[in-house]
């Protein structure tokens, strides 16, 4: 199937579960944004997805909707994932590198790439099977995980599921010597595993517990409520408030300034949110385009 196609079909799909959507969503954007913050595009995902949540006996009250889709993504898509509805699909998605002789060189590098460390695209054969395999993806020159969902099927836990087979393979395969070595790469593996787990808590908690200092002006509202939603990283409705400011605002270069340092940490959520707004309004954001990717035509 063509990219061109693929993209067709992805907006029919998202158009048509935003017209079913409205039913029981308060606000069917958030809802719709939530969809591809999990799925990240991918097709028997994002269909997938869609389907689970208009089946969900539940209405999605207004503030509940990520809460909702988290719930309905966990219970019916992560856990027991290997016996859910969604099974065939990760099972085969995971089977191209488990099955691969160069498993653990592929499983090496997707840990890299896991543990949110800068993998820089070079085309080796490793990568390849990653991207072929539609774990990962290409950004900007580097690699990531394509989708929230398969970071959080394929995760470190996973990962450290398949070390015994590996270590097992190597006692097969080594001498005692290299046995050694390995065990210790793995010791070290591990340690580097926990640490960047700590630290990534602690970065979640500094971040709940650190407040953005207001910026009091009457004639900035859109601004102040654009900061006041990112602070819940409500990006959707953000950029609702950022896109409206104009580009003769005494407020817009702010807006930019301050739009690029979200994008240091937040690009994915924010491409997404921005995707969403125009599939739903089919309107320009001045203060983003010169940043982030946006589409050229709605058809």
């Amino acid at each position: 199937m063509s990219l061109e196609q693929n993209s067709r079909e992805l907006s029919d799909l998202f158009t048509d579960f935003l017209n079913q959507v409205c039913s029981k969503a308060y606000s069917p954007l958030v809802v719709m944004q939530e969809v591809l913050r999990w799925t990240g595009k991918q097709p028997f995902l994002s269909q997938h997805l869609c389907k689970l949540i208009l089946l969900h006996p539940e209405s999605f009250a207004d503030g509940q909707e990520e809460a909702i889709v988290e719930r309905i993504v966990q219970e019916k898509i992560i856990q027991n994932w290997e016996n859910n509805t969604a099974s065939i699909y990760l099972k085969e998605v995971i089977r191209t590198i488990l099955d691969n002789e160069q498993r653990d060189e592929i499983l090496n590098v997707y840990l890299q790439i896991l543990q949110g460390s800068q993998v820089t695209l070079n085309r080796s054969q490793e990568q390849k099977k990653l991207i072929q395999s539609g774990l990962v993806k290409e950004d900007n020159e580097t690699l990531k995980v394509s989708n929230a969902i398969y970071a959080s099927v394929f995760s470190l836990e996973w990962f450290q599921r398949q070390l015994p087979d590996i270590i097992a393979q190597y006692r097969l395969n080594t001498f005692p010597a290299e046995v050694d070595n390995q065990t210790i790469f793995f010791t070290k593996l591990w340690s580097q595993i926990t640490l960047v787990a700590a630290v990534v808590t602690l970065i979640i908690v500094y971040t709940s517990l650190s407040s953005v200092n207001d910026i009091a002006s009457p004639a900035q509202e859109l601004f102040d409520n654009g900061i006041e939603e990112a602070k819940s990283a409500r990006w959707l409705p953000m950029l609702r408030n950022f896109c409206r400011i104009s580009e003769d605002s005494d407020y817009f270069a702010s807006a930019q300034r301050q739009l690029r340092l979200w994008k240091q940490s937040h690009e994915e959520d924010i491409q997404i949110a921005l995707d969403t707004f125009w599939l739903a309004e089919s309107d320009s954001c001045p203060v983003a385009e010169d940043m982030f990717d946006f589409p050229q035509t709605k058809g």
